[in-house]
């Protein structure tokens, strides 16, 4: 097996590309109004692309670059302090945990989206639609921690008026799973060189764990 170098010029060209896409995949969708419905889903998908292809170390600044350029351009308030604007943190620690969630199980993820069958459409499926509630669930939990009374009734009510964002944005995982991560991942996976070796090092995950749990705990702050 060939030697890893510290530097992989590769996989910085990979990760450049996949937050373009991102960045301006988001733009377009946002600020044009060209979505099919609402919250379509693309920074999980390049989230995704990223954890199963490139280094732990490099996956993790796809998503977090994405939101960051894409709300710059779109003119969407970045973290300056108030109550309101620190929710960009649980919306960027939200797609971090999609990021750490695909980065421990890659194997197992690509594996099962190496052949386009009717069983690895199902976890396609499942994938977008599980990831989707991992992320809403965590920001609504945010909306939920940062402005409203911390009870239960306010909690039920935060999670009962996100429904049909939820549904919404569950059906954009599934399409865009389904549609277009299925056959990335299988076309990548027997056609090019771009993946790493089966196995990863444990400690290149740290760094990921680490960026995560700091961007948990700041938004809690």
């Amino acid at each position: 097996m060939k030697k890893e170098s510290w530097f992989d010029f590769n996989q910085i060209i990979y990760m450049v590309g996949l937050i373009v896409i991102g960045t301006l995949g988001r733009y377009i969708l946002v600020s044009l109004k060209m979505q099919p419905f609402p919250n379509f889903e693309i920074i999980m998908l390049v989230t995704f692309i990223a954890a199963i292809f490139l280094k732990p170390t490099i996956a993790i600044f796809v998503p977090l670059l994405s939101m960051i350029f894409s709300d710059l351009l779109i003119g969407n308030s970045v973290y300056v302090g108030s109550q309101m604007n620190k929710i960009v943190l649980f919306t960027y620690s939200g797609f971090a945990l999609i990021a750490l969630s695909s980065i421990f199980n890659r194997d197992r993820f690509k594996e099962g989206l190496m052949e386009i069958k009717v069983k690895n459409i199902g976890i396609a499926a499942g994938l977008g639609v599980g990831f989707v509630l991992i992320y809403d669930v965590w920001t609504n939990f945010g909306w939920w921690y940062l402005i409203y009374p911390h009870n239960l009734s306010s909690l039920a009510v935060v999670f009962y008026t996100g429904l049909p964002f939820m549904i919404y944005h569950m059906l954009s995982g599934l399409v865009t799973f389904i549609a277009v991560a299925l056959p990335i991942v299988s076309y990548i996976s027997k056609k090019s060189n771009i993946e790493l070796p089966i196995k990863i090092k444990n400690i290149q995950k740290f760094p990921v764990i680490v960026i995560t749990l700091f961007l948990i705990l700041l938004s809690l702050y």
